[in-house]
This record gives C-alpha cells, structure tokens and sequence, in this order.
C-alpha cells in the first residue's frame, strides 16, 4: 500500500524553483531543463523570502536550487525553505565554498545535497530528473525547533511565559531545553531565574568564528540538569552591532545540542530578527486587548507571516496588562482576524513570589492557575501525545 501511494504524492508536485541571481549558473540551469525535454516550469527568484512567499501563495515545486553564495544565514535560509517546502521537496544549495563542514551543515538543516558552483551538467540532471530524483529529508533533520515568544507590548508577560514554558518543557517533559534571551542590554531572563548571565553571548555574536560545540557549553548558564541559559547584560552605553550570520551560526549550535531551543525575542526591529524568525517552528505572541496592543499584535502577526511563514502562530491574551485593558475580546479578536489561541491569567501574588524567589513559576507559586494555564502551552509545544514526566511533587498540588 505504502508503495502505491507513493508515485500519488509525487505527482501533486510540479515545476523548478530557483533562487539565485548567478546568470551563468542561471543559463546553465535553463540549458539542462532545454536537454531534458522536461515539462516542468522554471520560476526563478532573487532572495529565498520571495520563494517562501510564492510557495505560501501555493507554487508546490518538485525540485528547489537555491544559491546560497551571498546569504548571510544560509543554515536558517535552508531550513526555511525546507519548512515551507515539505519532506516531499527535493531541496539543493548551491554554492562557491567547498567545505565538507559546510556541507554537513547544510545537510542537517534540511538540504538534500550541496553543489559547488560552476555546477556539472550531469549533476544538476540527476536532480531534475523526476526518474533519477531521489527522496527528500524531514523537515530540519536532527535539529530541535526552535520557539519564539515575543510581546506585543512591554510588561505583558512575554519573558515570564517564555522562562515558566521552559522550565516546563525541561522538568516534567524531560526534554534538554536551551533558553535564549536575545535583549542584549535589558533583557531578565537571567534575572527571573538567579543568575548570572555571563558574557559568553555578546562574546559569541561578537566573534561568531568562535561558535563551536564547545563554546556553547562552556558559554551557558546551567539551571538544572536539562536546562540551559544563555544571556547578556551589556552596559547601556555599548552599542552592540550583531552579525546576522553569527546569530544563524548561533542557532544551529544550539539546536544540535539541544532538543527545543526557546529564544525571548525582543519586538524591535533588529538584524537578528530575521534570522530567529526563519529558524522558528512556532512563534508565540502575547498580547494584551488595549487599543495600542491591538495596532501591535496585528503588526506583528503580519511580520511573522511575512518573514516565518513556516511557523505556527499562537496568540496569547496576556492577563498581565491589568486595567490597560481596555477592548472587549470579540471586538479584539475580531480586528486580529482570529481568534486567542490561549488566556494567561494575571496572578499578582505567583508573579511577585517568583520574582522575589529568583524562581520559574512552576516552582514559586505551584498552585496559581497561572501555572495551569503555562502547562497548556507546554503541551501544545511538545506535542498532545507527550505525556509530562511530572518528576516533582509539585505538579499535584492544585
């Protein structure tokens, strides 16, 4: 049965999809499909976020060529291309470093092979050739998602859910969880749970040829046995300049080692968030119903669909903005086109017991309905079929 369905899926799929401005490498292209005789459409673009916005809009093409040559995070374009794309896509980066590191690593986020420019004609048939054309690989094989919260507004909680899910995922799914706080100068993720953030991630971005397996280790907090922080907390007066390519080098690390990474996503523009955004499989917002908190949530729903159509956005209602609240939820959720995936209630007493503990939630307050609700969304982000571990006592408490 398995091999009759097969040849089905297959033939849903149809056309070549190009990414790359190489003309010659372009010609070349063209010429073999001249030779082949193949029906296939060629659409060609010039950045791999006009390709995902062609493939959201419903272009399902059986072979991709992207050229990663010029792209500045071409571990983070890849895996894009292969979320959005689908295991079925038969997925090909082309390039001009012949690195048997690079193309492992390309591997690893999802690529089917790694071509050398000028590549041979005989090379580029056996991957346009439907006869000759072999499986493709899961999505991001052997790397673990990535999720970003982000806030709508300030003080909504975004941080505070993003430490309580980690701590979650971490503890009672056992999962070996890494937690990204990427506020260079502000952020508290270190903060809310009794740390110290080192300086390990400003050096790491700051010298992104640094970045190994074993920077990573020795450069991360650890809070308990399967998790792991990683934050800064540069002087206000640093102007810190990130290089898009050592944030993606970043992540990579980061999802080899580890089985979910969490990354506390600041909502200014900045160039890492870019990068964090094509690397995510889920993408969490958390929003509060005020007038401004609308105009924002809507903007940032609209970015991420822009710029990580491969994730899956969730939409948290955020109980933390008290009386700022100020739109009924119909009405809110009406101007958002969809409704909240999630409510995270605001428990004054849990927040403060957490702060003043240096503690995750799940710990400090076990039996606000807070915590009850951060399980919820826990669950969502391992899967409905994981069971929670459940190590301490504390999870039967309430």
């Amino acid at each position: 049965m398995r091999a009759a369905r097969e040849p089905a899926a297959k033939a849903a799929r149809k056309g070549i999809l190009a990414v790359m401005r190489d003309l010659a490498t372009l010609d070349r292209l063209q010429g073999v499909i001249r030779e082949l005789q193949l029906d296939d459409e060629l659409a060609v673009t010039d950045t791999v976020d006009a390709a995902l916005r062609r493939i959201r809009g419903g272009l399902a093409p059986r072979v991709a060529l992207i050229d990663i040559a010029e792209a500045t995070a071409p571990i983070t374009e890849i895996g894009a291309a292969r979320a959005a794309g689908g295991p079925e896509l038969a997925l090909v980066a082309l390039g001009t470093v012949n690195d048997v590191g690079l193309y492992r690593d390309l591997v690893a986020a999802g690529a089917d092979d790694y071509i050398v420019k000028p590549p041979a004609r005989d090379v580029l048939a056996a991957f346009l050739d439907p006869q000759a054309q072999g499986g493709a690989r899961g999505v991001d094989a052997g790397l673990g998602p990535v999720v970003v919260f982000v806030g709508s507004r300030g003080g909504v909680g975004a941080t505070t859910l993003a430490v309580g899910c980690a701590w979650l995922v971490a503890e009672e799914f056992g999962e070996r969880t890494a937690l990204l706080d990427l506020d260079l100068h502000f952020g508290t993720v270190a903060l809310k749970l009794d740390t110290e953030p080192g300086s390990g991630l400003c050096e790491a971005l700051e010298q992104p040829a640094r970045i190994d397996s074993l920077f990573i280790e020795r450069a991360m907090v650890k809070v308990t046995d399967n998790l792991r922080i990683l934050a800064a907390e540069a002087s206000a007066s640093e102007h810190l300049i990130v290089d898009a390519g050592a944030i993606d080098m970043l992540l990579y690390e980061l999802r080899r080692k580890f089985r979910r990474v969490i990354v506390d996503l600041p909502r200014a523009a900045s160039p890492m968030q870019r990068v964090v955004l094509a690397a995510a499989s889920h993408a969490v917002v958390v929003g509060e119903r005020s007038l401004a908190g609308l105009r924002d949530t809507i903007r940032l729903q609209t970015l991420i669909r822009e710029q990580a159509p491969q994730a899956q956005l969730w939409l948290i209602e955020a109980g933390a903005s008290g009386h700022r609240a100020q739109i009924g939820r119909t009405e809110f959720e009406k101007g958002l086109g969809k409704p909240f995936d999630l409510t995270v209630s605001f428990d004054p007493k849990a927040a403060a017991a957490a702060i003043n503990n240096g503690q995750a939630l799940p710990i400090a307050a076990a039996k606000s309905p807070v915590v009850r609700e951060l399980r919820q969304l826990a669950t969502k982000l391992v899967g409905d079929a994981a069971a929670p571990r459940r190590k301490f006592s504390l999870a039967s408490l309430w």
